[in-house]
């Protein structure tokens, strides 16, 4: 193993230690992590194409449709490769409607440790005297709505906090517990205090088994920003997710959220519609085991590190069986 080095300068990412295994002889498949801001992703595909290594680019690849420039340059970069491997559906999608071929681009999805979250489960259904999040807040018996990040701007949390309010003033309220810290907290604070909702900020956690123990007894998680890995994390324990429905605006993993069964989406940016998405869900009298299961069965089938791996290997293989046969 070789580690890498890597600064960002100037909004470019300057990557170094990379030269040994870009020159290994013993090295056929070059897989580069699509960043065209890191100029060293360029210089390893054209040296590794010329030195007859089969190159892909693994990346969030299209998040939406752009303009004519932009689209030109992502997909001269993008050709670099010999395939790519992406993280959903949609980028697969909109990557061969803007030209891309389509034998090229692989959907690889994303993942965390599955089996461990399978673990922390289990010690979670074990244990049904476990202290839990509830016990955080004066009145246990309201709904728990949880998120795990940093406490920036881009997550939005002041949607989140405005719902609450406005779900308590109509006799729907909600206990909130925000897992995370970041520059946003101080007006977080303030704001969840002006408007009189119950909310915690638990600040920040790197503890698996705690992480595990507050996901799966909450009810929901809400992101009302851009959701990521967020929603594997909470599927991975039970717990369906909340977010805006502004695909373009959003990352690949959002496609674990299937409406109605693993979460739900709202209008981006409008509390009032948040409020309602989470009234209706807390409502709606599902039954919490089949929730969970259906969120375990989401992960169970693309989003985890075995899937991951056997499309990767796949693509792998489709692409070297042709090696005598020249570049795609």
């Amino acid at each position: 193993m070789i580690p890498l080095r890597f600064r960002v300068w100037r909004g470019l990412w300057l990557l170094k230690g990379y030269w040994p295994a870009l020159l290994d002889r013993r090295c056929d498949v070059l897989i580069v992590l699509a960043n065209p801001n890191m100029p060293a992703s360029w210089l390893m595909a054209m040296v590794g194409r010329a030195t007859g290594k089969k190159v892909f680019f693994w990346a969030h690849g299209w998040l939406k449709r752009e303009g004519f420039v932009k689209r030109r340059l992502r997909n001269l970069y993008f050709r670099l490769a010999h395939g790519m491997l992406v993280y959903g559906e949609r980028s697969r999608e909109i990557g061969i409607s803007l030209g891309y071929p389509a034998d090229r681009i692989t959907v690889i999805y994303n993942s965390l440790d599955f089996d461990r979250a399978r673990r922390l489960v289990a010690q979670a259904e074990g244990a049904p005297s476990v202290e839990r999040p509830q016990d955080l807040f004066i009145d246990r018996d309201r709904p728990l709505v949880i998120c795990t990040a940093r406490l920036t701007r881009h997550c939005r949390f002041d949607l989140l906090l405005e719902a609450a309010a406005r779900l308590k003033r109509e006799g729907s309220p909600v206990n909130t517990l925000l897992v995370g810290d970041g520059a946003e907290r101080r007006s977080l604070e303030t704001l969840a205090r002006q408007l009189g909702v119950e909310a915690h900020f638990y600040g920040a956690c790197y503890d698996e088994e705690v992480l595990a123990r507050l996901i799966y007894f909450a009810d929901l998680t809400v992101s009302p920003g851009k959701i990521g890995l967020t929603v594997i994390h909470s599927l991975s324990y039970g717990t369906p997710a909340i977010t805006h429905g502004d695909l373009d605006a959003q990352m690949p993993e959002v496609e674990a959220i299937v409406p109605g069964s693993t979460g739900a989406f709202f209008r981006r940016g409008d509390a009032g519609d948040l409020a309602d998405v989470m009234r209706a869900w807390l409502t709606s009298g599902k039954i919490r085991s089949e929730v969970r299961r259906a969120c375990y069965d989401m992960i169970a089938g693309n989003w985890n590190p075995r899937r991951q791996r056997m499309l990767i290997e796949e693509a792998i293989d489709r692409v070297t069986a042709f090696r005598g046969s020249g570049d795609a």
